[in-house]
């Protein structure tokens, strides 16, 4: 599936933060900023990874099917009590499979969590032989967003199933992408943006035009949720994009038919941030990163008075 234009927009979006940080960091959120799309401000977004068994990998296909076994009781998969939207992936491009289980959770469900990383990470939904620990690493959310037309179901039709298994047909396109950053300077500058992010959860400040683009850019490509994860491991950064939309393609399409400033800044700066920039230069991407169940709540927020 093709995934260049999430990270264009996501590097565009981290450039223009840090080229504009000081005058944001001035800058006090406004009342009327803070309605009609859900942000990082009014929902929080987990990524947990879990090592599998490289022989084993058809056993825990099998258990996650039987977790999904209720097309109507998304709950298993979604593992808290207050989680929106939840989706599990099997990643086989690294030296080891992995289980990626993505979780959304609302802000003021959380606000009272001593430790929310830790709480999520202990509700992993799927408890089996062949799945190892938690890998420990420092992960920090970048960016979350929501179309205030999202479905409430798996499928994205009004009478469609919550939850949707390794055997189901998802009907729309859930996926989870990995970005190398360069050492150095785009390591900082996603520090920079993680900063800033905090700031912006917390109410502090608001992007003012940066958050009306990417909010257009949300609705034309028919984004539902968007979720960016920043990893700090000892040999590198890593972000990771968690994408749920309509259609893939029409992404795509959408993103070359905009001169939304988000859209057209970032082809300049992939080259500057990332290892690899010919992954997201040149279309179609492979992805080593297969989505086996999702679920979502039937009354998930689709605008932050809900």
């Amino acid at each position: 599936m093709e995934f260049r234009t999430w990270r264009r927009r996501t590097v565009a979006l981290g450039a223009l933060v840090a080229a504009s940080y000081a005058w944001q960091r001035t800058r006090p959120a406004r009342a009327d900023d803070r309605q009609g799309t859900i942000t990082e401000r009014h929902g929080a977004a987990f990524l947990v990874r879990r090592p599998v068994d490289a022989n084993r990998v058809e056993s825990v296909r099998e258990a996650v099917a039987g977790l999904c076994a209720d097309p109507d009781d998304p709950n298993p998969l979604l593992g808290l009590e207050d989680a929106t939207t939840a989706s599990l992936f099997l990643d086989t491009g690294g030296e080891s499979p992995s289980l990626c289980w993505y979780v959304e959770i609302p802000r003021s469900a959380i606000v009272d969590w001593a430790d929310p990383e830790s709480r999520v990470e202990a509700a992993f939904p799927l408890e089996h032989g062949a799945i190892g620990d938690e890998m420990a690493v420092d992960r920090e959310l970048l960016v979350h967003a929501v179309n205030p037309n999202r479905p409430r179901t798996a499928t994205g039709t009004d009478d469609g199933p919550l939850v949707v298994g390794p055997d189901g047909e998802c009907g729309v396109d859930v996926d989870l992408v990995q970005l190398h950053l360069k050492p150095g300077v785009a390591e900082r500058l996603a520090d920079r943006f993680a900063g800033l992010s905090r700031r912006v959860a917390a109410g502090e400040v608001e992007l003012g035009p940066v958050e009306t683009w990417s909010a257009a850019m949300l609705e034309a490509e028919e984004m539902y949720t968007e979720s960016v994860v920043l990893e700090r491991r000892p040999e590198g950064y890593l972000l990771y994009g968690y994408m749920e939309t309509a259609e893939m393609a029409r992404v795509y399409d959408a993103y070359y038919d905009t001169w939304n400033p988000i859209a057209r800044l970032s082809e300049l700066v992939l080259g500057r941030v990332l290892e690899e920039p010919a992954q997201i230069l040149e279309y179609p991407l492979g992805s080593d990163v297969d989505v086996l169940a999702h679920a979502v709540d039937p009354d998930r927020p689709r605008r932050p008075e809900e």
